[in-house]
């Protein structure tokens, strides 16, 4: 292909048919739902979207009191409306929960099409197009993301689409091509917020260097802030008076993240951006926090060392095509997407599936581009390539089979421990990223953790029925607090506890060495916290083994020593 630049212009002219795209779609979207099926456990890796399926409640129950998300302006009110129909049509009725993993693999298997189109356009060809879907469906994150209840989908795929389109039309741009990505574009952040900026530093430089007069250039810029005000202002005025509507300024800016624990830079960030982009493309382990990225530094290397060798091939076939304006275009909002998004991953959260999701699909891209000049020329190297192309899908359904079956088993070790320790008279001391911790909020009560704040009422008392106080608290919401601190706040609530009466039950936390506690604590840029934290519980309190669970793990009752 890089050695008949007239044929390959040829070949990107010819449309998809819509035939192979309703097939690409219903290929996929039944795939995913069998999977979603057969694993039986729709929060893998992530509990969040427990969270939100709950924050989409209102919007199930009542559109038209419901409160609108700033962060998430249009989430909550597309999956609201698709929870309602599912219910209409008899589909998991009032089990939002599950519902959203469906809606994501509807959203996931729209973003099959949209690989499919690209690379249909890019390529002229059916296979290669087809190899392209697989690969980027079969990764990592993308395959964990379209079968659990995370919130990321929908706008992941509207960006994606705008970013496909950007890649392929600001070759040549026009005012109506720019028009339509950035409304896509603009659909896909208020969806999710944060999704703006890795990709609109990438779209306005694609546009800068077009092959245009400079002047035409900065007009073109124009086009695209104006299609985003616009659309953004039209969102806007069509919720004026809606409970919890905003302004356009706090639209554009919500703020989401800043100022928490989750924000701020750090050596840890490194090894949980060693995870992040490791399990990407190959599920391989070191979800969470910085130990256990260690702890998998060989397997998450080798996946990172792969898509490296893609990068290098890539760069190596195309580089005699370097001049040519699309495919400069492709590179610059795809590679410039991945740069900014990895400069802002680094200062929140590198190793999180939604953080890595819209930042990476320039490895897709790569493939594709690597398919489409490498297939024609010799029939061993495209088999080689097309087993290739499925082997991140085999290798990740294997990953997700680890975890088949968990919901149900999280809702009976719900049960074991209601049972075990009443919740009128127990008060639950957690880190916060413990599972159970989630199904307790969605099963029991929606009541955060303490955190200094509440009045509690002497024991027993059934309201609220979850109590519950959580370490990682501290960090998130007073990242500015000394371990001191942060230390005597925790003491403050669990004395309170004791004091009113409840028995003090603690995870499997407990039993954490020092080291373990700060790979957790270095999540949220606290891990200096650690020393204060351990020594105030382990010399101010003594614990004693009260449960074992075979999922929830081991607990233990507290007293003061």
């Amino acid at each position: 292909m890089g050695g008949h630049p007239g044929r390959s212009q040829a070949l990107v002219t010819r449309p998809t048919p819509a035939w192979q795209l309703l097939l690409a779609f219903a290929l996929s979207l039944s795939t995913l739902c069998l999977l979603i099926g057969w694993l039986q456990n729709v929060h893998i890796i992530s509990s969040n979207g427990m969270y939100k399926s709950i924050q989409a409640e209102p919007w199930i129950a009542d559109p038209s009191t419901a409160r609108l998300d700033p962060s998430n302006y249009l989430f909550f009110p597309l999956y609201g409306i698709s929870a309602r129909l599912l219910d209409a049509l008899g589909i998991l009725r009032g089990v939002p929960w599950k519902q959203f993993a469906y809606l994501n693999a509807f959203w996931a298997s729209l973003g099959t099409v949209v690989i499919y189109a690209f690379a249909h356009r890019l390529s002229g060809s059916a296979i290669v197009a087809a190899l392209a879907s697989v690969f980027h469906l079969g990764c990592g994150f993308v395959l964990l993301l379209s079968v659990i209840s995370e919130d990321i989908m929908p706008g992941y795929v509207l960006v994606l689409a705008s970013m496909a389109l950007a890649g392929l039309w600001f070759d040549r741009p026009t005012w109506k091509r720019i028009t339509l990505v950035g409304v896509l574009f603009t659909l896909g952040w208020l969806i999710e917020w944060r999704l703006m900026f890795p990709t609109l530093p990438a779209l306005v430089l694609a546009l800068l260097v077009a092959p245009e007069p400079m002047r035409r250039r900065l007009g073109h810029v124009l086009v695209l802030v104006a299609s985003i005000l616009a659309t953004s202002g039209i969102v806007q005025l069509s919720w004026e008076g809606h409970n919890g509507a905003i302004g356009l300024h706090d639209i554009l800016w919500t703020g989401k993240g800043v100022a928490t624990g989750w924000a701020g830079v750090s050596w840890d960030k490194a090894w949980m951006m060693l995870s992040g982009v490791g399990n990407y493309l190959l599920l391989v382990g070191g979800f969470v926090d910085p130990r256990s990225a260690r702890e998998a530094l060989m397997p998450l290397s080798l996946s990172v060392l792969v898509q490296a060798a893609i990068f290098v091939a890539s760069v190596v076939v195309l580089w005699p095509r370097r001049h040519e304006p699309r495919l400069r275009a492709v590179v610059i909002v795809f590679v410039g997407t991945l740069g900014a998004g990895q400069v802002l991953n680094f200062y929140s959260q590198p190793q999180d599936p939604q953080m890595q999701l819209n930042v990476m699909p320039w490895l897709t891209v790569a493939w594709t581009l690597l398919l489409a000049a490498l297939l024609p020329s010799r029939r061993g190297v495209g088999i080689v390539l097309a087993v290739l192309s499925f082997a991140p899908f085999a290798w990740n359904i294997s990953a997700l089979a680890r975890w088949r079956g968990d919901d149900t088993r999280w809702l009976a070790a719900t049960a074991a421990l209601e049972k075990r320790f009443p919740p009128d008279s127990s008060v639950f001391l957690y880190f916060g990223y413990e599972p159970i911790t989630t199904w307790k909020y969605a099963l029991w009560s929606r009541t955060w953790d303490w955190d200094n704040k509440l009045a509690i009422a002497p024991a027993p008392s059934a309201d609220p029925k979850l109590k519950w106080i959580a370490v990682n608290a501290g960090a998130i919401r007073h990242p500015g607090w000394t371990g001191a601190e942060h230390a005597a706040a925790l003491k403050r609530d669990i004395d309170l506890a004791l004091d009113r009466g409840y028995r003090v039950i603690v995870s499997g936390m407990w039993s954490w060495p020092p080291d373990v506690l700060a790979a957790y604590l270095g999540t949220v840029a606290a891990s200096g916290r650690t020393d204060a934290i351990y020594r105030m519980l382990h010399d101010d309190f003594r614990a004693t083994e009260a449960f074992r669970d075979p999922i929830a793990g081991t607990y233990y009752e507290l007293q003061r020593r």
